[in-house]
């Protein structure tokens, strides 16, 4: 049988940190629930990488702080060793990343 490994993602961007080979786009997505007759909300941040370099130079010239995105993507574990110890990561890693809305529109 196949597996799948997707992540679907809809929230409004924080900011964009460009790293060495790579972008990261923080998203906020917010969350709703009824607790005790209380609507609830909460925001989850989810650090999205973008690997692929002509969508991270897009995102960068067409996508700010605020902006509604749509973004598929992967999840994705690795480690490494840091001091002696072993650090475990898990990366959501865009496939699709598509501006929805700009803020304020």
């Amino acid at each position: 049988m196949r597996s799948v490994n997707r992540h679907t993602l809809l929230g409004h961007v924080g900011n964009l940190v460009e790293l060495k080979n790579v972008l990261k786009v923080n998203v906020a997505a917010n969350r709703e629930w009824q607790a005790d007759g209380d609507r609830k909300t909460a925001t989850d941040w989810v650090q999205v990488t973008i690997l692929d370099k002509n969508q991270a130079e897009w995102i960068q010239q067409n996508v700010g702080s605020g902006d509604l995105v749509y973004v598929e993507s992967r999840i994705s574990n690795s480690s490494y060793e840091r001091d002696g110890e072993q650090v475990y990561t898990t990366d959501v890693i865009a496939q699709l990343f598509n501006l929805v809305a700009k803020k304020g529109t």
